[in-house]
């Protein structure tokens, strides 16, 4: 009984959540979409997308997960390719990304960050992954317990945390953690059926055409700025640090060459 009290009282809090969500984006004149996958355990629409209080689960008929070589980490002309899924090009290892500062410093830690909405352990653990991520770096800047935008490599706050991502029908039960979490273990070999989506979401944050990479090359456009100008649309290049992402020449180039063309 102790349990089902405390799913319906997390039911009522996200109902609550979203209707307010909702209302204050209709305020602003936003449109509210919903373009999550799931069923839906309270009645309120995601105001941005997703589906509020889901945790997406892994179906009957999904393929097995299975495991192939773990990536060797080289780059070839500033991104790494998987020969099972080209559409998919980071620019970054994960021990890059934990090099550089990422999630405040708390990415790793089960009670790091904000509680979510599922409960306040998150199963995530960096002993799972090869210590050579880890060597030489801090713990505080991967199993804080609190989110410290210092310990980012812009020093600013960016993204979302867990609860957002509960909140938005981002999450699957296999990596409660979220994306970068998945991107560690599909680095390592893991394949399952949720890669799909997951590489579709970084496409559309830091692919070619994604709106995180296009937004910075606009800001640098504008501000007739360098590739690597770290001090023009920082929260920007944070937010793509987290998607293992960071801006090439090569690739602000093309960026430019598309927009001439464009007209």
């Amino acid at each position: 009984m102790k349990r089902g009290r405390s799913v319906d009282a997390r039911n009522e809090r996200g109902l609550a959540y979203g209707e307010a969500a909702v209302r204050s984006a209709r305020k602003r004149g936003a449109t509210v979409i919903n373009h999550g996958a799931g069923v839906m355990p309270v009645g309120a629409a995601a105001p941005n997308g997703g589906v509020l209080y889901t945790l997406l689960t892994a179906s009957n008929s999904d393929a097995p997960t299975h495991w192939v070589p773990a990536h060797v980490g080289s780059t070839s002309d500033h991104r790494l390719y998987f020969p099972d899924a080209p559409s998919f090009q980071p620019t970054l290892t994960p021990a890059e990304c934990l090099q550089r500062g990422i999630f405040g410093g708390c990415y790793f830690n089960p009670v790091g960050g904000k509680a979510g909405i599922f409960g306040r352990e998150v199963a995530v653990d960096a002993r799972e992954f090869p210590s050579a991520w880890f060597a030489g770096l801090d713990e505080s800047l991967y199993l804080s317990r609190r989110y410290v935008p210092a310990r980012n490599k812009y020093g600013v706050k960016s993204g979302q945390d867990q609860k957002a991502w509960e909140a938005k029908g981002w999450i699957h039960e296999q990596d409660p953690r979220g994306w970068f979490q998945w991107y560690c273990r599909f680095f390592q070999g893991r394949r399952t059926a949720d890669d799909e989506r997951q590489i579709k979401r970084w496409e559309a944050c830091a692919g070619a055409k994604g709106r995180w990479r296009g937004q910075l090359c606009g800001r640098l456009h504008k501000s007739a700025g360098r590739y690597d100008d770290a001090r023009i649309a920082s929260v920007i290049r944070q937010t793509l640090l987290h998607w293992a992402y960071e801006l090439s020449e090569v690739d602000y180039t093309d960026w430019q060459q598309r927009k001439a063309a464009a007209g």
